[in-house]
C-alpha cells in the first residue's frame, strides 16, 4: 500500500480521519462536563462520545490489518529515529484500540447503557460490579488518555523534526494532499 513517495491514500485517508474523530472524541466527552446534570444534551455529548469512540475502534481495526497485510514505505532517518517511530506507533496503536475496549467494558460494568449514533442500547452483556467499574474508568479516564497524548506529543513532534531539522520528505509523505 505505499507508493515510492509516501503511504498509501487509503491509509493517509484514515490516519486524517481517526485524528479529526479522536479530536471529536475529547470534545464530546470535554462538552458534556458543561451541561448541568438532567439536561438530556448532557447524555447526547456521551452518546457522541461513545459512537465516535466506536468508530474509532472499526477505523484502527482496519487500519491494523492494511498495515499489516500491504507493504509501508522505507524509512526516513536514523536507526534510532526509526526504532522509535515503531515504539510510539506500537503505543499509539495498543491505546486507541484499547480505549474504546476499556470504555465500552466500563459502561459494561457500571450497568450505564452504551448507545451508539441513538441506535438504542447495546445488550448488558456482564454482571454489574461497581469496583471494576472504577478500575477501567480509571485506565480509560487517566492511565490510557495521558499515554496516548504524550504518545500523540511524540510522533508531531517526530514530525516536525524530520520536517525543520533532518529537512527529509516524512512529513511530506504523509500529510501530502496529493491522494
Amino acid at each position: 500500500m505505499a507508493t515510492n513517495t509516501g503511504w498509501h491514500r487509503t491509509l493517509k485517508g484514515v490516519h486524517w480521519l481517526v485524528a479529526i474523530l479522536l479530536v471529536m472524541v475529547w470534545a464530546s466527552v470535554e462538552l458534556h462536563e458543561f451541561v448541568e446534570k438532567g439536561n438530556p444534551w448532557r447524555d447526547r455529548w456521551v452518546m457522541l462520545h461513545v459512537s465516535f469512540g466506536a468508530t474509532v475502534l472499526i477505523l484502527m481495526l482496519f487500519r491494523l490489518y492494511l498495515r499489516v497485510h500491504h507493504s509501508t514505505p522505507p524509512f526516513i532517518g536514523a536507526p534510532w529515529q526509526h526504532r522509535l517511530s515503531q515504539l510510539v506507533h506500537l503505543g499509539l496503536y495498543l491505546s486507541v484500540i484499547a480505549m474504546p475496549i476499556l470504555g465500552f467494558l466500563m459502561r459494561q460494568f457500571a450497568d450505564k447503557p452504551t448507545v451508539i449514533f441513538g441506535l438504542g442500547p447495546l445488550p448488558q452483556l456482564l454482571t454489574p460490579n461497581a469496583g471494576i467499574a472504577e478500575t477501567l474508568a480509571w485506565l480509560h479516564k487517566d492511565l490510557l488518555w495521558y499515554v496516548l497524548l504524550t504518545l500523540v506529543a511524540i510522533h508531531v513532534a517526530g514530525a516536525l523534526w524530520h520536517h525543520f531539522i533532518d529537512h527529509d520528505d516524512t512529513l511530506r509523505r504523509m500529510a501530502s494532499p496529493r491522494w
